[in-house]
């Protein structure tokens, strides 16, 4: 039963723009605050930067079409990476939470890129984010690419119709959301407590400060 909830789910997700905000928020009322510290838990299929024996967790659950996700990977995480990751002081692990159809396709073409090529899919996904969300044909776009990640265009077609990939995709999301109370991205916990991203935010485009913030709550964690 559980198989067939998930695959009526995904065909409901792909055939969608997007998904209900309240319907996320309902859920996420009912979550328990003692989940919160099980958000750390490394799973099998996780993609993680970093040494996992590292004393700082940090999760991220993050849609490839969300804006202030865009922020946080273009004008935050290499920052992070450097003084953190890099230094085996932190590690992150990302998660899908993508918030409709064309951020599912490009989840899709980040895992298909490969274990070892994940987080460049990232790098390159998110930096040109502007381009490929906004265009006239972002199934074409995502394609393109594909290409400059080694990812031939009928591997990648043949990808989004890869119900097994699909409905790992989303149960990042659905875990997120009915587990940890993600109703929104990016979503970071850091050792198990909750990062408000958005007490930060001001709309100033270089936003250097939040770095400023989140590398002072981090070297607290030290």
């Amino acid at each position: 039963m559980k198989d067939q909830k998930l695959s009526v789910s995904r065909r409901h997700f792909v055939a969608s723009a997007t998904i209900a905000p309240l319907a996320l928020g309902a859920a996420a009322s009912l979550v328990p605050s003692s989940a919160q510290a099980d958000v750390m838990k490394i799973l099998e299929d996780d993609n993680v930067l970093g040494d996992t024996t590292a004393p700082i967790a940090i999760v991220e659950y993050a849609s490839l079409t969300c804006g202030h996700c865009g922020n946080f990977h273009n004008n935050i995480l290499h920052k992070i990476k450097k003084d953190f990751i890099d230094t085996g002081k932190a590690y992150l692990v990302y998660r899908d939470f993508p918030l409709d159809r064309w951020a599912f396709q490009a989840s899709v073409l980040a895992h298909t890129a490969g274990k070892n090529r994940f987080f460049p899919a990232l790098e390159i996904l998110y930096s040109k984010q502007p381009q490929w969300r906004d265009g006239g044909n972002i199934t074409e776009d995502l394609a393109e690419i594909g290409k400059m990640l080694g990812v031939p265009r009928a591997k990648f077609d043949a990808a989004l119709e890869d119900q097994e990939l699909g409905e790992r995709i989303l149960m990042d999301r659905m875990v997120g959301n009915n587990e940890y109370g993600v109703d929104s991205t990016p979503s970071i916990f850091i050792n198990g407590e909750r990062f408000n991203y958005y007490d930060h935010f001001t709309g100033d485009e270089n936003r250097e400060w939040i770095y400023e913030d989140v590398k002072g709550f981090l070297e607290k964690l030290l």
